[in-house]
């Protein structure tokens, strides 16, 4: 099956209403103290254990249902506040780290359909529906949505370095920095990710992914202040 991409532009900032540099997050007991790095860092496809959510609801929110509109929907984002943000309580973190890790897992695992059980619908727009080409048949986004899974070999499992700065947003949400490995997908590499998270039936759900990536100079690259010759 196609590799979904975890990737959303920092331009993504602009409709979330924060550019994250107004102030420190508050979110650790001590704001100075070093996150804890997990010693696990490669999380297995068999943790992505939770329930599939229908294939019927997930083509419907994509429009790739028999008759529906050609353009996948719109999924307008909820603004975020500017930091700082106020910490989480540890029954709040823990769920955050469990959705995290089998949010990956199902990554890992290759398996769509548990990937969107994880996600609210908006998410599921966002995250699904810039991967459909705009002349993809609605048979072949069907059968690519729900095609068998084909787990990541080790080597290309996405890692979870660290799950930081958990914090209770002022709307009821909840907003976390998961620092990831992708050695598939671009960047290649380590990335940060901000997750928003909202409250659904049975727990957590992401509901909004923004992507950090520092892109390495490469030598010839023109620098800021540098003509080009």
């Amino acid at each position: 099956m196609r590799r979904w991409l975890i990737h959303v532009s920092v331009l993504a900032l602009i409709g979330l209403g924060t550019g994250l540099i107004s102030g420190p997050v508050v979110a650790q007991e001590d704001p100075m103290a070093t996150p804890e790095v997990s010693e696990e860092r490669v999380v297995p496809p068999d943790e992505c254990q939770v329930e599939p959510r229908a294939a019927d609801e997930v083509f419907a929110l994509l429009g790739v249902t028999e008759g529906a509109a050609e353009e996948t929907p719109d999924a307008d984002r909820t603004p975020v506040p500017a930091p700082p943000w106020v910490a989480a309580d540890p029954e709040t973190a823990t769920a955050v780290d469990d959705t995290t890790r089998e949010w990956l897992a199902c990554i890992n695992a290759d398996d769509n359909l548990r990937i969107a059980a994880l996600m609210t619908d908006e998410a599921i727009v966002r995250f699904f529906g810039g991967g459909l080409a705009a002349d993809e048949a609605e048979e072949g986004a069907r059968a690519n949505l729900v095609g068998t899974p084909v787990p990541r070999t080790e080597d290309e499992n996405v890692r979870l370095v660290a799950v930081t700065d958990i914090s209770r947003l002022e709307d009821g949400r909840v907003a976390a920095l998961a620092l990831i490995n992708e050695p598939v997908l671009p960047p290649r590499g380590q990335e940060t990710l901000l997750l928003i998270f909202d409250e659904g039936a049975d727990g957590l759900l992401i509901d909004d992914i923004v992507q950090f990536s520092v892109v390495p100079v490469m030598d010839g690259t023109p620098q800021a202040g540098t003509p080009e010759p």
